[in-house]
């Protein structure tokens, strides 16, 4: 079990220990040395004089959203980053699929395997303790030239013809978006990623569950067309 002290040195220590039941913290307190004590008092005293001094909004970023569900987590992943075992990172997750003469796409399907440079998801799902804080979305599109191949494709922002249509994405055997015009990927003219769509409302998906993202527009894609969605995040894995 983790001591006092080591939740507090611990990533997200302080989201941790906001997680935890009365029962929990107060059992801590309890075993906990004066030193782990005081501490915890100090950090929370400075803490407190920094907010009431900062009219400054919280960070609005993977990590920082990461941090605010750290409740959410199932209770193996929180006492993994309790007591070390686990760390919270950056992710992408990358799936390149042929859309030739199609006017729809399975980005995700269950005989996915990891091939450098076309997919790093095997069987559409997360490893085991994988959880993934979903932040963003980039959804590309290139046609091949000559005989290039499916990772030899220069991708770029979707051309009207796939913005004209939608997506969807389910996982944690739920619809996380249904209907979602294509044009939220349309970054011509903008500061944003090429492709990129930055969820107002991330969302956690599971490991070892279904994950499906699909596409679908109205004409069919021209020849030797291919379709590049990332999912953006923070996963946590083994330290």
């Amino acid at each position: 079990m983790s001591t006092l002290g080591e939740i507090m040195d611990a990533e997200f220590g302080d989201a941790i220990l906001g997680a935890m039941s009365d029962e929990e913290l107060m059992g801590l307190l309890e075993r906990a040395p004066m030193a782990a004590k005081k501490r915890l008092v100090k950090k929370a005293k400075t803490s407190a004089s920094a907010s009431a001094m900062s009219s400054a909004p919280l960070p609005y970023n993977s990590r920082s959203e990461f941090q605010r569900r750290i409740a959410q987590l199932p209770p193996d992943i929180q006492s993994g980053l309790r007591n070390k075992g686990l760390q919270a990172v950056d992710a992408a997750y990358y799936l390149c699929k042929d859309i030739s003469n199609a006017k729809s796409v399975k980005m995700l399907k269950d005989d996915d395997n990891k091939v450098v440079g076309i997919c790093n998801v095997s069987s559409a799902k997360l490893e085991k303790g994988n959880v993934f804080l979903l932040h963003g979305i980039t959804l590309l599109s290139g046609v091949a030239a000559g005989t290039e191949s499916i990772s030899e494709v220069s991708y770029g922002v979707l051309p009207a013809a796939l913005r004209n249509g939608e997506f969807e994405l389910r996982a944690n055997g739920t619809t996380l978006f249904y209907g979602v015009s294509n044009e939220v990927f349309d970054t011509t003219n903008s500061d944003r990623k090429k492709g990129y769509y930055q969820l107002d409302n991330p969302k956690i998906i599971r490991d070892q569950q279904a994950i499906e993202f699909n596409v679908e527009w109205a004409v069919p894609a021209a020849a030797k067309t291919f379709m590049k969605v990332i999912l953006h995040g923070t996963s946590v894995i083994k330290n």
